[in-house]
């Protein structure tokens, strides 16, 4: 059952709250929000999908790409902006989940290299269904 959540986003450089969705599929997890509003990004909608092993992000909109986590390997993608498209991989580092039906943390360290330039990344989601603390 989708449930609506409250999704606090803690990132390289700022932290964000937004309101999303969060449900159990066949294979683990969905998450999906709005990135807020003031980013320079632009309208973009973002989905984590989450499964015992890895993490799939997906963003649609102003910026498109799809950068998938899982430890020991590398995955390349494509980056797509309103400037360009440039080549992306993800090196996961660490991947830690604990879920459940009422939300839960979900932390990333990993290298994401865009166009060539190297930065290294800690993501960490808290995710709570609408009526939880």
């Amino acid at each position: 059952m989708k449930r609506n959540a409250k999704i606090t986003i803690h990132g390289k450089d700022a932290a964000s709250v937004v309101r999303g969705t969060w449900e159990r599929t066949a294979e683990g997890w969905r998450l999906a929000y709005d990135e807020p509003g003031e980013t320079e990004m632009g309208a973009v909608r973002t989905e984590l999908t989450l499964t015992a092993s890895a993490a799939e992000l997906t963003r649609a909109g102003e910026v498109r790409s799809t950068f998938r986590f899982a430890e020991g390997a590398p995955h390349s993608s494509v980056y797509e902006t309103r400037y360009g498209s440039f080549p992306a991989e993800v090196a996961t580092h660490a991947l830690r989940t604990k879920l459940g039906e009422d939300g839960g943390l979900i932390e990333i360290r990993y290298t994401l290299t865009i166009g060539g330039a190297a930065d290294q990344h800690r993501l960490k989601i808290l995710v709570r269904t609408e009526g939880q603390a």
